[in-house]
This record gives structure tokens, sequence and C-alpha cells, in this order.
């Protein structure tokens, strides 16, 4: 499986790359407990779960909120977390796998190696194989900068080459971001965003994909991919369709022409200006008191690849614009 032959996987802060015919057939958009599922074509696939204590313990309340803006400004690092006892994680793991196997009456075995330090020192982890009703090889492992615990694993029948991709895939494979930006990728929009903003909303059609993201204070992140831009955008200039389809005329903005990622585009700039739209502002950013009411936009179509993307921002006054940054971080070609 040489490079050129993978795609990159990206799904908060776990970014990996698979080879270029798997895609994504199922998520979790739960920060704390995370799942991600890749699909070959054949019978093989991948397995992530992580927790996310960082996540979990994000404040809920106003008192929280202050509290951690109190540390904040103080720059007072969270408190560490303790590495679990990964290997009766593992035990337990590879336990439920065991009955599963037993169940449709397939003996199991399992090997798990001892406890290594990889990536600099940064983690701890624990790999493991097994056979049973098929066979796995993973990982475990606890990550001591983003105090992650996360256990992945290819799994595929006693044919396939489960081995050789398990060490292709795990080369390369991280478990936060990077740069304060994390790396979005799925079927083949490969995007990132500015690793405080969580997800909120995701689509993935025949034809079609979605990316909504949000953080109190920091504001809103929209991103869309049209596939056969020609026929999406029929006889519609972009200005046009980006007022009408993404619905960027509501902010009454102005319109402008760009280059975006090489190819020719229009960037709009506007506002919340409805009584409406800033009373949901006000409650979307809350517990802080940022709404995000300047909106940015802007839409490309990729003739390599026919297709067509939209990047809408909805920030707070005085907040630097990250349009351009979400631009060049989108793949198209």
């Amino acid at each position: 499986m040489g490079r050129t032959e993978r795609a990159v996987i990206g799904w908060d802060g776990i970014r990996l790359l698979v080879p270029g015919d798997w895609n994504v057939s199922g998520v979790s958009a739960d920060r704390s407990d995370g799942y991600l599922k890749v699909d070959s074509p054949g019978t093989m696939f991948l397995q992530v779960k992580w927790t996310d204590p960082l996540a979990s313990s994000r404040p809920r309340t106003v008192a929280g909120w202050a509290a951690r803006a109190i540390r904040i400004v103080r720059k007072t690092p969270p408190a560490p977390t303790t590495p679990p006892d990964l290997r009766t994680l593992l035990d337990a793991y590879l336990k439920d796998t065991a009955k599963r196997a037993r169940r449709s009456g397939q003996p199991f075995s399992s090997k798990i190696k001892p406890e290594t330090t990889e990536a600099d020192g940064t983690r701890i982890a624990h790999h493991f194989s097994w056979t049973g009703g098929g066979q796995g090889q993973g990982k475990i492992w606890f990550c001591k900068v983003c105090q992650r615990t996360v256990i992945a694993q290819v799994v595929g029948q006693p044919r396939d080459p489960v081995t050789d991709t398990a060490a292709a895939v795990f080369s390369d494979i991280r478990d936060h971001a990077e740069d304060g930006w994390c790396v979005w990728a799925a079927f083949d929009l490969v995007a990132a965003v500015p690793e405080v903003f969580r997800l909120e909303t995701y689509q993935f059609m025949s034809g079609y994909l979605k990316l909504g993201f949000h953080q109190p204070g920091a504001g809103r992140i929209l991103i869309e991919r049209w596939g056969l831009a020609n026929l999406a955008r029929k006889r519609f200039t972009l200005r046009e369709w980006l007022a009408t389809t993404a619905s960027a005329d509501r902010y009454r903005p102005a319109y402008s022409d760009a280059v975006l990622n090489e190819h020719d585009g229009v960037v709009a700039r506007g506002a919340v200006r409805s009584l409406l739209g800033r009373i949901v502002a006000v409650r979307d950013a809350l517990p802080t008191l940022r709404p995000a009411t300047v909106y940015e936009a802007c839409a490309w179509e990729c003739s390599e690849t026919n297709k067509l993307y939209a990047v809408q921002t909805w920030l707070p006054r005085g907040k630097q614009s990250i349009l351009g940054d979400l631009v060049t971080r989108c793949e198209c070609h």
C-alpha cells in the first residue's frame, strides 16, 4: 500500500491514512466518547474508539465558564490526567471480542505485547492481535499531550492482509490537533478548523457533504462540498449561486471576486441584521457575551475534480477573520 494510494481520514483530532478506496462508514459526534469506522470495499475494516477527559470536563454552567476563564487568564494548565491501566482496559475489550467469537462457535485466541513508549515519549501503548471468527491487529494507547485513551484495530477475514494494512495505518496515526488546527476528512473532503470549535452537525450524501462547527464566544463555521459542479451550479454565476443556494443574501453582503485555491471564486462579507438573527446569535453565544454577527463566506469551483465548495463563517465583532485560513486548508484537488 504505497503512500500515493492512501487517503486521509480525520475526525475530532484523530487523523490517519488508509487505502485510497476505503471510506468512512460510522462516526460519533461526541468528542468525549468518540467512535470512527472505516470500511474497505472487501471484508476488512478499521475501528477507532477514544475517550477524552478534557472534553467531558468542559464547563456547563456560568460559574464553570468563569472558573475556566480565570484559569486561562492566569495561564494555569489543566490538571494532568493519571494514565489509565491500559492492560485492564484491553483485557476487557478482548474479553468482549472473545464472547462474540464464541457465540458464533469460533475458537478465540489473543496476544498482547508488553507496554511500549511511542511518539517521542508522549504515548504509552500496548499492541495486540487476535483470531476467532476473523482476525484483528490493533493497539491501545494513552497520549500524554491530549490525555486521550485510544483503541484502534484493523479487522478482517483470515485471507485478508490485516497485518500489513494495520502496520501501514498505525505508522502514521495522530490523536490530537496540530498547531491549533484539527483535520476533518471523510470521503474526498479534507478540511481543517481551529481546534476550539466543536462539531455540531454533519451530513454525508451522494454528491453532497457538510460539516458544521460551533463554539460559544468563537462563532460558527460551515463547510460544504457538492459533486458534479457543472450540474449543481447550472447556469448560475458563482455570485448568484452563493447568494441563493448558500443563502448569503440574507446578510446583505458585499461581493468581490477572488482566487481561492488556484480557482476563480467569490467572497461575500456582511452581517447578521435581523432582530431574530441577533437574538439567535446572542443565545448561541451563551454563557459568553460575544454573539457571532459578522458574516463571511466564499465559493469556488474546482475544475480538476468538478466539485463546488462553499465556506461560511459567523464570528464576533473584533475577532480576526479565519476565512482565508479555512480555504487554504480545504483540499479540493
